[in-house]
């Protein structure tokens, strides 16, 4: 353990509180230590003394650790990974005193949840934006994570108020000793990097306004990207396109729109501004909006003609100080910087002088991550649109510091594999959860084909924080049929967005793949919400026992091995044969219809005696029976096995 080691630090301090009357109210699913000093009990809720509890689960994940910390750490094989996403906040959200009101997850109660995470054979833990973010054009009632305002400030709410005896540990403490936690447990950390957006408040206004793209105030009611009628929907603005995007009728006055920046304007005025909000505390956006008719531009998606609403709170970065070559011939000379759908694809098409100051700071950012706080890599937020020069920088920098860091890119479609993989990524988000808003056999069986192919690993997902939860697609039949369908494909990483393990049914937000009409529901990236820890029949025990299957079978899991086999209408299955081994996964895609398999004629397995070592149905009782054939029910998944070491 580190000197000086954070979370030993904690632990000691939990330890020495002697105040017998700070209790709180927590989901018993959390007493992982076997606290037995309940207080106070309810459904799947327990009463305890918080400093106690606090102490004993810090002091057993301390004794429970595993292979060490930082570089001690072992080298991750991402075809045995599995990876959970953590929205902090969100994730140990709860009503801790029985006020009826949230109170925020924090960095040390995310502690709770890792012995739960280790059961289910989580080893890469992937956190949202930590960060400091902004509140001003709120989305919903608290905000969203993604308007970061400072990339060295966390957000404030992530301190953790057991905490406030100690008033020498910081808040970058607190993370520090949740890596420190993480890494015990041979857990790798990546968080979220931000490099393209900002707050529309970001705090680099203050002394570089032109560092982001400003508007007239008066359009900023209604912005929003103009339609192009001559291209289709979610349209990339690739070159072919990009002529037909300028002539369309509404570009011009949507170029209109923009503004130069403040001190461009008038330079005296913005100084004037800058000094009275250094000295009122006034926040300096609401002046330069009241006094000058400008604001900075909100940020919308980089696909043409598609239906995501804005985002009222963010804005892009000027990564570039002039115009791409390739637009040139399509703007007035006297305009000004602005936002469409191929200048954010910086790296389709990037102009020649680079804002090298805001570059530095980028890098900068991440440093400070790797080295503050120890974490092992990151997910480049849409870095696939990153001018390429850039992007080679923050990798190098990331891999001088941390040479076996874990480096996951947004890209959302598994046609760009060997583009990411060239530019140096490790994890791609890739397709599953757009294959997955629609669970047909077509679509299910041309997206397993195409794995094995794969220059690099993808997410195993049918949800992600940005899409709709898979639950509300068909309900807890088929979200336990998909975690059986996703946790043995090759080259695809098992992907738990944090509450998928509870059957958890509200978004974190529906930017992808929505199914909500826009209807006006909570989301827990701008809501104030809690995840249902208390739910009676959690996913839990099936992802744990796909994860013990998976673990034993995992040399037999090579995309050399991979098969998919004929089966009925209605039904996929796919497998793997490597001599006298073999491994069927059967999965009944009908909501209503039951569907007759034969195990024994699937080609690579025929002849084997195949043993079901899992069972998406908790009711059926067919763990451990040697079957020739089986009447799968609507929505079940089954996976069998053939060989001498039966996983049971």
């Amino acid at each position: 353990m580190p000197i000086n080691s954070p979370l030993r630090r904690i632990a000691d301090y939990m330890a020495g509180v002697q105040d017998r009357r700070a209790s709180f109210w927590i989901p018993e699913l959390w007493n992982s230590c076997g606290y037995s000093e309940i207080e106070d009990r309810t459904k799947r809720e327990i009463r305890v003394n918080a400093p106690r509890f606090m102490a004993a689960h810090l002091q057993a994940l301390l004794e429970g650790g595993g292979s060490g910390s930082g570089p001690e750490l072992k080298s991750v094989n991402l075809d045995e990974s599995i990876i959970y996403s953590s929205l902090v906040r969100y994730s140990t959200a709860w009503d801790y005193d029985h006020d009826g009101r949230i109170e925020s997850g924090t960095f040390l109660r995310l502690l709770l949840l890792l012995p739960l995470l280790k059961r289910m054979g989580v080893n890469i833990l992937y956190m949202l934006p930590v960060t400091r973010y902004s509140t001003l054009h709120l989305k919903g009632d608290i905000g969203s994570p993604y308007a970061v305002q400072s990339l060295f400030d966390l957000d404030p709410h992530l301190h953790d108020p057991l905490l406030d005896g100690m008033p020498e540990l910081t808040i970058h403490d607190e993370l520090s000793a949740l890596v420190e936690a993480c890494h015990l447990q041979d857990i790798r950390v990546v968080v979220d990097f931000i490099p393209r957006v900002t707050a529309r408040n970001s705090d680099l206004i203050h002394d570089h306004p032109e560092w982001v793209y400003w508007i007239r105030k008066e359009a900023l009611d209604g912005f929003r990207p103009p339609p192009v009628p001559e291209l289709g929907f979610f349209e990339e603005c690739t070159p072919d396109k990009l002529e037909t995007v300028y002539r369309s009728e509404g570009t011009a006055a949507f170029l209109a729109q923009f503004s130069h920046p403040p001190n461009v304007l008038d330079e005296d005025l913005w100084l004037r501004l800058r000094t009275r909000a250094e000295a009122t505390g006034e926040e300096l956006l609401a002046l330069v909006e009241e006094e000058m008719g400008i604001t900075t531009s909100p940020a919308h998606s980089d696909w043409i003609n598609d239906v995501q609403p804005i985002w009222t709170d963010i804005t892009f970065l000027r990564l570039y100080r002039d115009f791409s070559p390739a637009v040139r011939p399509y703007i007035r000379e006297d305009q000004a910087p602005y936002v469409l759908f191929d200048t954010i694809k910086c790296n389709y098409y990037p102009a020649e002088q680079p804002n090298r100051e805001l570059w530095d700071l980028l890098l900068e950012g991440v440093k400070y991550n790797l080295n503050r706080y120890g974490i092992d890599g990151f997910r480049i937020d849409i870095g696939h649109v990153l001018p390429t020069p850039l992007l080679q920088e923050v990798f190098d920098v990331i891999r001088s510091i941390r040479p076996q860091a874990l480096l996951i890119s947004e890209d959302l479609f598994n046609r760009n594999h060997s583009k990411a993989a060239a530019v140096g990524y490790n994890i791609m988000l890739g397709s599953g959860w757009n294959v997955m808003t629609d669970i047909s056999k077509d679509n299910l069986l041309a997206y397993v084909e195409e794995l094995p192919g794969l220059d690099i690993h993808v997410f195993a997902c049918a949800e992600t924080a940005d899409t709709p939860r898979i639950v509300s697609r068909g309900g807890v039949g088929i979200a336990r049929m998909i975690a059986v369908f996703n946790h043995f494909l090759p080259l695809a990483i098992p992907f738990l967005a944090t509450g998928f393990e509870l059957n958890e049914g509200q978004p974190m937000n529906c930017g992808l793949g929505d199914n909500t009409d826009g209807a006006e529901i909570p989301r827990a990236f701008f809501n104030a919400m809690t995840l249902d820890w208390t739910n009676p029949a959690p996913m839990i025990g099936l992802l744990e026992r796909l994860y013990e299957v998976r673990r034993k079978v995992q040399p037999l899991l090579r995309p050399q091995h991979f098969f998919t086999a004929e089966s009925p209408d209605g039904v996929v299955i796919y497998g793997y044969r490597n001599g006298e081994a073999c491994l069927l996964a059967c999965f009944n895609l009908s909501p209503e219809l039951p569907a007759m398999v034969e195990l024994s004629s699937a080609a690579a397995c025929a002849g084997k005696q195949l043993t079901v070592v899992v069972d998406s149905d908790p009711e059926s009782g067919l763990i451990g029976e040697r079957l020739e054939r089986v009447l799968l029910q609507p929505y079940q998944a089954l996976v069998a096995f053939a060989g001498e070491a039966i996983p049971l």
